[in-house]
């Protein structure tokens, strides 16, 4: 192998020979554009073992550069590698419950997307406006390994096999989601001790005095607080702004606890203020207590900037800041 810089294509091809020959004809190893969320087209190299009805995708969009080289790139089959073997199934992931809506559908949940950005994808699937969003229903794998953290996106096929129709699939995803993945309401505070404690526990270098935060940088959720944090005290001149993080407890999909029954009234009540909704993430949520000092319109602007610079392009949910209303019971879009 030599120096020489690689293009994108030479680069997919190269990791895909090291990764046929490393793992033999036991196995098909082939790449694939995949449609992500808000449209987002990704390279994935899919390894599949046979006999296996699941198999892993890793994305190889983020390892390339312009520069990478042929010995970088044998590096990087070699993690991939060691990454697919360390996940490997050595059994057939049980998926019969999907074929019945009887069953299936007591395993539907849904999650909040962007509208505009997936209206392709609103084509081919059942859906339901809110706002600027879309609720999207899926078919959560809860069998190991995967418990809750796989899931098969339902289109209009499989709702036509099933023989079911959009309202029903809301129904029992709205009852379905808060119980399969429970809401959870924590301080930015706590949210942000807690990632720093996992940076820790993988090894990762802690931060020097006089240097906050140095050594603790790569989490992309972690770059967004830090810079909504810094941004809405430099805006509002303030030290402190009251912030809480919505998510569910397994971190994925999280935003849609947003329209879990009760979750934002009881928060509402606890505080004892309306709240603002900042759209984080497809993952999360920010809540911040409507007060005086705090600008809608500036908390977009620092929203729309932060979603462009901090969060991948297909976990962005909304540039659009939103409100709950204590009085109408309501999630209201200001802006």
């Amino acid at each position: 192998m030599n120096n020489t810089s690689l293009s994108f294509t030479s680069f997919t091809e190269s990791i895909l020979t090291r990764l046929r020959e490393e793992l033999g004809d036991s196995y098909t190893v082939f790449s694939k554009i995949v449609n992500k969320n808000n449209g987002v087209r990704r390279t994935g190299i899919i390894i599949r073992k046979e006999g296996q009805n699941t198999f892993p995708t890793v994305y190889i969009d983020g390892f390339y550069s312009g520069d990478m080289t042929r010995k970088q790139t044998e590096e990087i089959a070699l993690s991939i590698l060691q990454e697919f073997r360390g996940a490997e199934l050595t059994e057939e992931v049980d998926l019969s419950d999907f074929i019945a809506f009887e069953r299936a559908g007591e395993k539907l949940a849904f999650k909040l997307v962007n509208a505009e950005k997936n209206r392709e994808l609103l084509r081919r699937v059942p859906h339901r406006l809110f706002h600027d969003l879309a609720v999207l229903y899926y078919y959560t794998v809860q069998e190991p390994p995967f418990y809750g953290k796989a899931a098969i996106l339902v289109d209009n096929q499989h709702m036509r096999q099933w023989g079911t129709t959009p309202r029903e699939l809301y129904r029992r995803a709205y009852v379905n989601t808060p119980a399969l993945f429970p809401a959870d309401i924590d301080s930015m505070q706590e949210v942000m001790k807690g990632m720093l404690a996992q940076e820790l526990a993988q090894g990762r270098k802690a931060p020097e005095a006089g240097s906050p935060g140095e050594g603790v940088k790569g989490n992309p959720q972690e770059d967004w607080m830090e810079e909504l944090i810094g941004q809405m005290a430099a805006e509002f001149l303030v030290e402190k702004i009251p912030m809480y993080v919505l998510t569910n407890r397994q971190k994925l999909n999280g935003a849609a606890c947003m329209l879990y029954p009760g979750v934002l009234g009881q928060f509402a009540a606890k505080v004892g203020k309306d709240l603002y909704l900042l759209p984080s993430s497809v993952h999360e949520i920010i809540l911040v207590p409507v007060g005086e000092h705090i600008d809608p319109e500036a908390l977009r602007d620092i929203v729309t900037d932060i979603n462009r610079t901090q969060v991948a392009a297909d976990e962005v949910l909304s540039d659009s800041i939103y409100c709950y209303s204590r009085e109408k019971d309501r999630i209201l879009r200001l802006l």
